[in-house]
């Protein structure tokens, strides 16, 4: 679950799950939606995606910013992503595929560009048994 909050310029996301997959997994849709919706997006193509990072900000960071990376280099449009394995220990890693088709404006519902992925705001927290995350695109 996602929710938008208010940001004086850019996008305030506020991302709740009950597992850390779940809360990479809709923070990828949170994203892409505010791009294009992703329900019209077609799950023909399929990107696996691996990640290492020091720790789940830093996992956040660039989780967010692969996503903008395919959709700006690729062409890439999400419909989902299905995140199978996030660690933390020494350091955060992730492993998910990415599921989605080449974008298309017409069909998809060309919404607003997103530049960049920030650690404006950022932070991770588990609280009452659901972890919360807080981000802010670039627009």
């Amino acid at each position: 679950m996602y929710e938008y909050l208010d940001h004086m310029s850019d996008v305030y996301i506020h991302v709740v799950s009950d597992s850390l997959e779940g809360l990479f997994a809709d923070s990828a849709e949170a994203t892409f939606e505010v791009m294009l919706n992703t329900k019209a997006v077609d799950s023909r193509k399929s990107i696996p995606v691996e990640i290492a990072a020091k720790d789940l900000e830093q996992l956040l960071y660039l989780w967010v910013d692969r996503l903008i990376y395919h959709f700006d280099a690729d062409s890439f449009a999400l419909r989902r992503a299905d995140v199978s394995k996030v660690e933390v220990g020494e350091g955060a890693r992730l492993s998910a595929s990415l599921w989605g088709d080449d974008y298309d404006p017409a069909e998809h519902d060309q919404r607003t560009g997103v530049k960049a992925m920030t650690y404006s705001m950022m932070r991770i927290n588990r609280e009452g048994g659901m972890w919360h995350a807080y981000f802010v695109l670039d627009i």
